[in-house]
């Protein structure tokens, strides 16, 4: 039987309420569930170690201040899970420029999915394929497509509009195609 890890994993509603109350053991416990998960996702997001180093910091700072703006609705994780990808995209924001996309430059695309074509067998090394992506085209796909955020949710952290994460999307899929067309026409030469 597989062990439950990340964001998974649950917390008692007895401990969640101590931690409200200002027990600082309760929010060691806490930090311990959770502090590997909330770096794993920043990590994912912005390929930077440093920064994900950060952003749990700053995740658990937050947590400690907001906690009891938690009112039980949800699983806490998921609480914990928005609040550790909001900030890591508010950093991403705040340390890059981003290419900003209008509705006016969305048009019709075909479904994006990655399993179009047989990309598994092309690259060994997802994570360095991923890489070759811009920071932003990889937070949002991984956002959408690993982390099932919505759309609409993408654009709220982002603070823009919902074309603005499927056109990002998009381009993230034809990047990714493209280099791994690339990769199988290197592989066939060979």
């Amino acid at each position: 039987m597989a062990s439950v890890t990340g964001f998974q994993q649950q917390l008692s509603q007895d401990l969640i309420r101590q931690a409200q109350t200002g027990d600082m053991q309760a929010f060691e416990r806490i930090y311990q569930t959770y502090a590997d998960a909330c770096y794993t996702l920043a990590f994912r997001i912005s390929g930077n170690r440093t920064l994900a180093q950060d952003v749990v910091q700053e995740v658990f700072i937050k947590v400690i201040n907001k906690i009891n703006g938690y009112r039980n609705e949800g699983h806490f994780a998921g609480w914990l899970r928005r609040i550790a990808a909001n900030e890591t995209i508010n950093r991403l924001r705040s340390e890059t420029r981003l290419h900003l996309v209008g509705d006016d430059q969305v048009e019709n695309h075909p479904a994006n999915s990655l399993f179009e074509i047989d990309w598994l067998n092309a690259c060994r090394d997802l994570s360095g394929l991923l890489n070759q992506l811009n920071t932003t085209s990889r937070a949002v796909l991984l956002l959408h497509e690993v982390e099932g955020y919505s759309h609409k949710e993408i654009a709220k952290m982002y603070k823009k509009s919902e074309s603005f994460s499927k056109i990002t999307l998009s381009r993230a899929f034809a990047q990714l195609r493209g280099s791994v067309l690339k990769q199988e026409q290197k592989n066939a030469l060979n």
